[in-house]
């Protein structure tokens, strides 16, 4: 949450009119109210989307891969991805991945008879030795969703989106589906995976993208069937461009609670109204007794069959009754929508717009307020007020 002052600065330059033999001078008001509220990043569906492809490597974690150098097992890859930006520090990015991978196997395998293990078999009809092991040869692809943190903009206070260099932490899930081929069976298993991007922003398109990760599946992917781990791992490390495409950016609202919004609004109000009649006979609430009770005046005036008002002429009348309610909390007021050749619908539907405008802008108690409809004469487009 941070603090928003509202600096209402009523900056009205004194001038010497004479009128009737008088001189009018008028005065700098300054006021100030603070606020609670959140920061809220908006977009549309389209926009802030990206497109990303790489190439690069990954190497293997099995059971006894170490059997090989690192140096044997890295074997290359590539990956797409299209990707969108939901808020300055979260987004999500859909890829698919495809990589070889080496490693070794000497025994422990999946299949209950090592004998009859299909990538042993195919090796031995090739006439390599697998008395000891031998060299896993696997390709697979994998499609997978990622959620993305921008750890820049989640650590710092100004959040932007045109960065010179973006650091995202990923945390997403994949299917990794091996391809059957030289006695490698094809199966697809469920894989979890995390890891750091990185972005150098050539221009505000394009790019330089270094992605390096860390995923983690099943022990059989490997067709072993975990002797010392309950899983197999992959790193992976890759380089590629990244492509911003559509519209980029955010728009920015602050969100406040609706008390604050009814204690805001309820001060612009006053603060305008008193900058309308300044300089002006000061207007107030005529109580006009009737036989049973208190009829006030003014009241607010609708255009001809609608539940709408001009707001700069009429609000002012608004306000005054607020203003009197708030001198006299303990009256009520009955609302009253004029029926007289007006559906009555419409005319509680206005005598309704009254009473939200009050309650919400001026925060009057809503309890003290009685909406109803009535004929109340010739002028059809009116609601009016009445004191109980």
């Amino acid at each position: 949450m941070k603090k928003l002052t509202i600096l209402s600065l009523l900056l009205m330059v004194g001038f010497a009119a004479y009128a009737q033999g008088k001189r009018v001078e008028t005065t700098t008001k300054t006021e100030s109210v603070t606020v609670d509220y959140k920061t809220q990043y908006k977009s549309s569906f389209f926009d802030n989307i990206y497109v990303q492809g790489s190439f690069g490597g990954a190497v293997l974690m099995g059971e006894q891969d170490s059997h090989l150098s690192f140096k044997d097992r890295v074997k290359h890859g590539f990956a797409i991805a299209i990707g969108k930006q939901i808020t300055p520090v979260f987004g999500v990015r859909l890829s698919v991945d495809g990589n070889r991978l080496k490693g070794w196997n000497a025994g422990g395998g999946i299949y209950p008879n090592y004998l009859e293990d299909p990538r042993k078999v195919y090796l031995e009809s090739k006439g390599v030795d697998t008395r000891f092991g031998y060299i896993q040869d696997l390709k697979y692809y994998s499609l997978g969703a990622d959620v993305m943190v921008n750890l820049i903009n989640l650590f710092s206070k100004e959040k932007k989106s045109d960065r010179a260099v973006d650091v995202e932490l990923y945390i997403g899930a994949a299917a990794l589906t091996t391809i059957e081929r030289k006695g490698v069976d094809g199966r697809t298993l469920f894989a979890a995976r995390g890891g750091l991007s990185t972005t150098y922003n050539v221009t505000k398109r394009i790019g330089i993208n270094i992605d390096l990760g860390v995923t983690g599946t099943s022990s059989t992917f490997d067709g072993q069937s975990g002797m010392k781990t309950d899983f197999d791992g992959i790193l992976s490390g890759k380089v590629g461009l990244k492509w911003k495409i559509g519209k980029q950016g955010f728009r920015t609202t602050h969100a406040i609670s609706s008390e604050q919004y009814a204690a805001l609004s309820n001060y612009l109000a006053m603060v305008k109204t008193e900058q309308m009649e300044k300089g002006k006979p000061e207007e107030k609430v005529v109580v006009i007794p009737a036989e049973k009770d208190n009829i006030l005046i003014p009241y607010v005036v609708f255009h001809d069959g609608k539940d709408t008002f001009n707001q700069e002429l009429q609000m002012v009348n608004i306000s005054n009754v607020a203003k009197l309610m708030q001198a006299n909390p303990q009256y009520t007021i009955e609302i009253v929508g004029n029926t007289n050749a007006t559906k009555a619908e419409i005319a509680e539907s206005r005598a309704n717009k009254v009473k939200e405008i009050l309650v919400n802008r001026y925060s009057v108690n809503a309890d003290k307020l009685v909406v109803k409809t009535e004929d109340m004469g010739d002028n059809s487009q009116t609601v009016h007020f009445i004191t109980k």
